[in-house]
């Protein structure tokens, strides 16, 4: 048997490849203690999946107590569950480095797709020679999965994001049960190791973690852990950098380690003001139709935005609403006979803003030729775009920007403002759109649809927030300081500051 901490330090084994920090160093050694469940609620970039490597790697080669607890012949697991089939692949291609490198264990290890198997000579108590057979399987969150493994060390990665709401196979508490039957033959020499960035506190490892530091789980070790804590090197500008790019709440999520309420909330609407009810046609101009089409699951997400004609660079918010399409149909008539009366209630909200002809609509790809078709037939012009990846980020983040620096304008829709609170960031790339009472925050992308096509409205840069007073305030307070036309050309001075 040699421990975790050692093998970390040992360049012939799991120290050839990585220069830990100590507070890497720290954790690992941590896990060789008594404790039969180990939690580390730990920042973004702190090596995460590299040390649950090493700890499922030094559990499978380097535990022959454990070997010998189990009949000779029979496979020993280290399963590490991931919240998705990519991170079960990333794990794996980390541990395999890790063995790789290493010029004891590589002769030992097979790897395969999601799996590392070791075969490992042992001798026994009498002077005989038999062959353990150990296995690190990358699976993804589902306790269907874990049936039939027997396991002296289970790794929950990233746990706060498995998910919570499914009440099936993949549904967190599910897991959770299946853990404790793999194990019963190591007793207490079984462990579990919890490690995630945490995610809000309506999740199962926000539980464990404030049940462990309570007291109320016992045998149970909680850490957490920022990053300036485990990576005290770190740029401290790069991360001013992140909390201007995810705001304060996902970044004391992401980096501070901290159970915030709003889980890592995209935008925080507090200190923000809210116009009693939409737009008016006659209040602004150049509207545009954000659409996130359903016709039978989702909601169908109407957000209409336009150009103020009382304050230059503003944009105002028109009627926004999440049509309920009804059940889905069986025969093909009915379905278009569904989607046609869908698509007519939608005209409804859009009709008294398209006079003129000023109306312009923008829709996800999902249903789009359904949109264009209809739409297009009443003269209206509709752009499709795929609202995925780094074009839905930009949207998001161009709403929050404008949200921040008063150049949009939001009337008091309680279910907008809901979806807006429940949107996610779980990093500088990803926007996360959470399901939640038949919706799957569709009036939010609609609107974020809508605002990023009116981007160009100011000429101000929407990849960041800007704080402050609204782009209108400002310009009146040029008026007033240098006796300029509130809308002269002291629009220019105040967008160079963009």
């Amino acid at each position: 048997m040699i421990q975790l901490g050692k093998a970390a330090r040992d360049r012939r084994l799991l120290g050839a490849s990585i220069a830990w920090r100590p507070a890497q160093l720290g954790l690992l050694d941590s896990l060789d203690g008594p404790e039969s469940l180990h939690l580390w609620c730990v920042a973004r970039q702190c090596g995460k999946t590299s040390m649950a490597a090493a700890a499922a790697i030094a559990n499978a080669a380097l535990r022959d107590d454990l070997d010998a607890m189990l009949p000779h012949g029979r496979w020993r697991y280290v399963p590490v569950i991931s919240p998705s089939e990519d991170q079960s692949r990333d794990f794996t291609r980390v541990a395999e480095a890790l063995v790789e490198a290493s010029p004891v264990l590589a002769g030992y290890a097979e790897v395969s797709a999601g799996r590392i198997d070791f075969r490992l000579p042992r001798v026994d108590e009498h002077g005989g020679r038999w062959t353990a057979k150990t296995s690190i399987r990358a699976l993804p969150a589902n306790s269907r999965s874990m049936r039939g493994l027997t396991s002296a060390l289970v790794v929950a990665e990233e746990m706060a994001h498995w998910r919570s709401d499914t009440g099936g196979e993949a549904d967190e508490r599910r897991i959770w049960g299946a853990i404790t039957p793999m194990q019963v033959a190591f007793g207490k020499a079984a462990k579990v190791l919890c490690l995630s960035t945490p995610w809000g506190e309506d999740n199962l490892f926000a539980e464990l973690l404030k049940s462990i530091e309570g007291g109320v789980i016992p045998s149970a070790r909680a850490v957490r852990a920022s990053i300036v804590e485990m990576w005290p090197e770190v740029d401290r500008g790069w991360l001013e950098g992140e909390r201007a790019k995810m705001g304060e709440d996902a970044y004391r999520t992401e980096y501070l380690a901290e159970l915030v309420a709003s889980g890592g909330s995209f935008f925080d609407l507090r200190g923000v003001g809210f116009e009693d009810a939409p737009a008016r046609p006659s209040d602004g101009r150049r509207y545009v139709a954000g659409l996130d089409p359903a016709f039978h699951a989702d909601r169908f997400g109407v957000a209409l935005v336009g150009e103020s004609v009382n304050e230059p660079g503003v944009l105002v918010t028109g009627v926004v609403d999440g049509i309920e399409p009804g059940a889905r149909r069986r025969s093909l008539d009915a379905r278009r006979g569904r989607e046609d009366a869908t698509l007519a209630r939608v005209w409804e909200l859009l009709e008294p803003y398209a006079e003129g002809g000023g109306l312009r609509i923008v829709t996800d790809q999902h249903q789009g030729d359904a949109v264009g078709s209809y739409f297009g037939r009443l003269g209206v012009s509709v752009k499709v775009v795929n609202l995925t990846g780094p074009l839905q980020t930009a949207a998001f983040t161009s709403t929050r920007a404008r949200l921040m620096d008063g150049s949009l304008r939001l009337w008091r829709h309680e279910p907008l403002l809901e979806e807006l609170r429940r949107v996610r960031a779980r990093d500088t790339e990803a926007i996360v759109l959470p399901r939640f009472g038949g919706s799957h925050c569709d009036i939010a992308s609609a609107l974020a649809l809508a605002v990023y096509e009116q981007r160009h409205v100011t000429g101000a840069p929407q990849g960041k927030p800007h704080g402050g007073a609204s782009v209108a305030a400002r310009l009146r307070e040029v008026e007033r300081t240098r006796g300029m036309p509130a809308f002269g050309p002291a629009s220019s001075v105040i967008f160079e500051e963009f």
